[in-house]
């Protein structure tokens, strides 16, 4: 009668080996946390407040520099009259000033420059 294999049982990993002690096996990667389920009312924050001033580009704010306009803060925009303001809306200049304003400005500089310089040169000294 032919013999019946023996049953092979499995041999234990060893404990060492040549290249050093047995390392234990990697556990599997953690579970990221879950994240808390939302309460059944949302806190309450409170609303965002419409934005301040007119939107760039619009009819009362053509320009980014057309902003200190109705405080006479802003600087006239040298091409938008003559030959077009190539920058548009991002132009550092205002659009909502005449033609004429660049020199009618320039003048009241000049006179009041005058009007002080010729008030030094009254001064006693």
């Amino acid at each position: 009668a032919p013999k019946a294999p023996k049953p092979q049982l499995a041999t234990p990993p060893p404990l060492w080996s040549a290249s050093g002690p047995a390392r234990p096996p990697t556990p599997p990667p953690a579970e990221p946390p879950r994240a808390e389920l939302p309460s059944a009312k949302p806190p309450e924050t409170a609303p965002t407040p419409p934005p301040s001033g007119f939107a760039p580009g619009s009819k009362e704010l053509p320009s980014m520099g057309s902003e200190g306009h109705a405080a006479r803060t802003c600087k006239p925009c040298a091409f938008y009259h003559t030959a077009g303001c190539s920058n548009g809306v991002g132009c550092q200049f205002c659009h909502l000033c005449d033609a004429e304003e660049k020199k009618r400005r320039r003048r009241e500089k000049v006179l009041l420059r005058r009007k002080v310089g010729g008030a030094q040169d009254e001064a006693p000294r």
